[in-house]
């Protein structure tokens, strides 16, 4: 049955806007059909926040200095807080908060019919994006930053029928593995549509 295994609910439940902390489970029944079954369910590397609200740090590393250096010259400290704190907020937190929820809650889901892209990019904003497996041409994976880290890349090639695109999906953790397993279920459902066809 779909939807079971590999998925870790939320024992508190928020909706706001777009954003769902239940959304894995309902995506998952939403795409599930009768007979359907989940093979994979994998979310992407933590890493992925720490790269991308990287800069953010740097910037609050440099508010901080700035508010070190008022505070060692005794400059008006409850000014300078006040307006460290406002840049803070305005280019720091809210992107913070962005790169949180584009990690934590987007996921990607195989099954034994199709691969479902979920993209989280903001509160007021989510893309769902199945793939079903007829459509698949092949599936490539490679490394991101020199194969240091465990995540990679997983490019989804779309038949020529659909314009031949390719979904590119970044941070994937054992990228390798979950492309050999996404191969093995494409193989898998290419050689039963052709038994039927044959039958």
């Amino acid at each position: 049955m779909c939807c079971k295994k590999n998925v870790r609910y939320t024992l508190l439940h928020m909706r706001l806007f777009a954003l769902d902390t239940a959304a894995t489970r309902k995506i998952c029944q939403r795409y599930c059909i009768e007979g359907e079954a989940e093979i994979l369910l994998t979310r992407y590397h933590w890493l992925s926040f720490f790269i991308r609200a990287f800069r953010e740090f740097l910037i609050t590393l440099v508010l901080l200095g700035m508010v070190y250096v008022a505070w060692f010259n005794n400059w008006p400290l409850a000014e300078i807080i006040g307006l460290a704190a406002a840049l803070w907020v305005l280019f720091v937190l809210f992107r913070v908060i962005k790169a949180f929820i584009d990690w934590r809650y987007d996921f990607l889901l195989v099954t034994t019919d199709k691969i479902v892209l979920v993209d989280q990019t903001s509160v007021f904003s989510r893309e769902e994006k199945p793939i079903h497996l007829e459509n698949v041409g092949g599936i490539a994976a490679s490394t991101q930053f020199w194969d240091i880290f465990p995540f990679g890349e997983i490019t989804i090639h779309l038949k020529e029928g659909l314009g031949g695109d390719a979904v590119t999906i970044h941070f994937v953790p054992h990228a390798q593995e979950v492309a050999a397993t996404i191969a093995d279920v494409v193989t898998k459902y290419q050689r039963k549509g052709h038994t039927t066809q044959e039958a």
